[in-house]
């Protein structure tokens, strides 16, 4: 039987993602300490941590299972870093771990986008860094407490470290899968196209499911979708399947009618009725936009290769003015295909 307090994690980066691994790990016997701002530490500390998940039973963690830091010091007797800031944070954080990092520590990015783990290679030269891939969305309906409502299997970059070996155990054994591939690279351009919805679900203002319930919507996410892949084809990037199903398939599901669109989008993917991103909750909360890591990182990739991304570039520009103005505009789907439609006649 494998010692799991013999392990030290620290979270770098306590926000929703954060708090929700995190617990899920000293759940399971881990010894967890997390680094984030003052407002997540007095949460904690006041209520312990809740975690909820949209199929199973919830998970009361006691604020003695844990310790909290809010700076880097908290990170110094850990052997496994598991980093979870924005990915605009990433090379500052970068920066702070440095100093203060363990000889011989691992350092695991479960982060949005594709660029991070090439980021902090180029800082922290002194430890093993792994990519890893959250697939399911976190959110804070309460202070200390974390929902996960969607499903999926944690990725992370293969590796015989016994550090991730127990990792993976410790998850498991709070009822997380997680599954470790060669290719992470294709995995994470799998989400991050997936991924592209966040956006529309921000300027939607809504829930997923209200959002994707609309022909529309679908219509065009599907075409944003496909112009990704476009970009990412033509610039040699392998795109790999992303949960249950490859990007391509799920462009040609979203076009269905509602009528086959509900059954067969159940069968792939389950969504909790409240589940919506995280980016509409940064929009909500006054938090900096992840947009240059999703759309952006499409744009800028077509930039780079002489193509274009107008679909991307209209999408993006929508939500930043509306980070901008600190709301959702709540566009309809009717809404949103008429932006699509527009970037697609201009460029035509």
């Amino acid at each position: 039987m494998v010692d799991n307090s013999s392990l030290k994690v620290a979270i770098y980066g306590a926000g929703s993602i954060g708090c929700y691994l995190g617990g899920l790990l000293a759940h399971a016997g881990c010894n967890v300490t997390f680094v984030g701002r003052e407002s997540v530490k007095w949460g904690l500390q006041m209520r312990g941590l809740t975690l909820t998940h949209f199929k199973r039973k919830p998970i009361q963690i006691d604020s003695h299972a844990f310790q909290f830091f809010t700076d880097a010091r908290g990170i110094s007797e850990a052997d496994l870093i598991l980093l979870t800031v924005k990915s605009q944070d990433t090379f500052a954080a970068a920066k702070e771990i440095v100093p203060r990092l363990k000889s011989g520590a691992m350092l695991v990015s479960f982060q949005n986008g594709v660029r991070n783990v090439a980021t902090l290679r180029q800082v922290i030269l002194s430890a093993d860094i792994l990519a890893g891939m959250v697939p399911f969305n976190v959110t804070s309906p309460a202070t200390a407490e974390y929902h996960s409502g969607t499903e999926g299997d944690l990725i992370i970059e293969q590796s015989d470290d016994p550090r991730v070996k127990t990792m993976m155990a410790a998850f498991k054994k709070s009822g997380q899968s997680i599954k470790s591939v060669k290719d992470i690279q294709a995995t994470q351009w799998g989400k991050l196209i997936i991924n592209l919805n966040n956006a529309l679900n921000t300027l939607h203002g809504d829930t997923l499911k209200t959002g994707l319930a609309q022909r529309e919507y679908r219509l065009a996410l599907a075409a944003m979708m496909e112009e990704a892949l476009t970009v990412a084809g033509q610039a040699g990037i392998s795109v790999g399947p992303f949960g249950k199903t490859a990007p391509e398939k799920v462009i040609k599901i979203l076009r269905k009618p509602n009528f086959i669109y509900g059954p067969i989008s159940s069968s792939l993917t389950r969504i909790d009725a409240s589940a919506r991103s995280s980016m509409l909750d940064d929009l909500e909360n006054g938090k900096k936009c992840e947009i240059q890591y999703l759309q952006g990182e499409i744009v800028q990739l077509a930039e780079n290769t002489l193509q274009r991304a107008p679909i991307n570039q209209i999408i993006m520009e929508a939500v930043q003015a509306a980070f901008g103005t600190g709301a959702s505009p709540r566009l309809t789907g009717k809404n949103m295909w008429e932006l699509v439609d527009a970037a697609k006649r201009q460029h035509s």
